[in-house]
């Protein structure tokens, strides 16, 4: 999952502060443990796209007895990177809980796009499964091990679940 595509997709919605970003973030997504995100990786994410010119500041607010708070905006080239990421998570998926953020910007690119990219990922990940299978029926009277068949019998289910959930999320991006 993308920490900073949260930033970026929450800046495009408007002025924030990185606070009340990171709440968002954890409140959005139905994700207990984010990747290990600790604090000084979310504000890390800040600085690095601040430093790219991704994200500016806008203001600081000076509050009495409180800490100073900096709002941030993102900027014209923030806005380009925040829909190449997106695109690109749908092109070149790695782990299906990488997709969550995506799926909650899309109002940030177009779907047919969107579409477009996810189904030829789509058409990889069920070749590669298809792959997997012929070799794994071919392997099966050599797994004579029960520990290795009960793994492999959970990889494939997997698989094919995700692929599942894969294709409904495409009806959804295709009606978008």
């Amino acid at each position: 999952m993308s920490i900073r595509l949260f930033i970026l997709g929450t800046l495009a919605k408007g002025n924030n502060y990185p606070y009340m970003i990171k709440k968002k973030l954890l409140d959005a997504l139905p994700i207990n443990n984010l990747t290990g995100m600790s604090e000084g990786k979310f504000y890390y994410n800040f600085e690095a796209l601040q430093k790219k010119g991704l994200i500016e500041s806008v203001e600081i607010i000076h509050e009495k007895n409180r800490p100073d708070k900096t709002l941030y905006t993102i900027t014209k080239s923030g806005r380009q990177a925040l829909e190449l990421d997106i695109y690109d998570s749908f092109k070149s998926l790695t782990n299906i809980q990488d997709l969550y953020i995506s799926i909650y910007l899309l109002d940030f690119v177009d779907p047919a796009k969107a579409a477009f990219l996810f189904e030829d990922t789509i058409q990889k990940e069920k070749q590669r499964w298809q792959e997997y299978s012929a070799l794994r029926e071919q392997e099966n009277d050599k797994l004579c091990d029960e520990k290795v068949q009960f793994i492999s019998d959970h990889a494939f289910s997997n698989s094919a679940f995700n692929i599942q959930w894969m294709e409904k999320l495409l009806k959804l991006i295709q009606t978008y």
